[in-house]
C-alpha cells in the first residue's frame, strides 16, 4: 500500500514572505472509486447482495446527515468519528452575536485508531523513478 508522488518545481512562499521556486513532492491523484465498484467489492467480501449493501449504505448516509444536522458527533467503529463544527466571526459585544456570525460549517473527521495505524505505516513511491525502472526492463 503506497501513495504515489512526483517531484515538481513550484513557486512557494518563503518564511520572509517572498516567492521563490523550490522542488516539492506532489501527490499523484487517481480518480475516485465508483460507488458501484465499491459495492461490488463489499458484496464479494461479505457474501451479501448488492441491494443489501446499497440499502445499508443509503440508510447510514441518511442517519449520518440526520445526527450531524442535530449537532451530534457520529462514531463509526473502525473508521472514526464525524463531528459537525463551524467558524464564526467574533464581536466585542455578546449582544451582537447571532446565527449571522457563522460563516462556515464543515464536518471534522477524527480517524479511528486502525486508520491512524494504517496512515503511520503508509509508504510512498516516486512515480518517475518507477517509470524509469519500467522503461529499462
Amino acid at each position: 500500500m503506497s501513495i504515489p508522488y512526483r517531484k515538481t518545481k513550484k513557486k512557494v512562499l518563503a518564511p520572509d514572505g517572498t516567492m521563490h521556486e523550490a522542488w516539492v513532492l506532489q501527490q499523484v491523484s487517481y480518480p475516485p472509486i465508483k460507488f458501484e465498484d465499491f459495492v461490488k467489492e463489499c458484496v464479494e467480501s461479505q457474501g451479501v447482495s448488492g441491494s443489501q449493501v446499497k440499502g445499508i449504505a443509503s440508510a447510514m448516509s441518511d442517519r449520518l446527515r440526520h445526527y450531524l444536522t442535530l449537532g451530534h458527533s457520529v462514531q463509526i467503529e473502525g473508521i472514526g468519528t464525524l463531528k459537525p463544527v463551524f467558524n464564526a466571526h467574533s464581536s466585542e459585544n455578546p449582544e451582537a452575536l447571532s446565527n449571522d456570525n457563522v460563516y462556515k460549517v464543515k464536518v471534522q473527521f477524527y480517524p479511528h485508531q486502525d486508520f491512524k495505524t494504517m496512515l503511520q505505516k503508509m509508504e510512498f513511491v516516486d512515480m518517475d523513478a518507477l517509470n524509469e525502472e519500467g522503461e529499462e526492463s
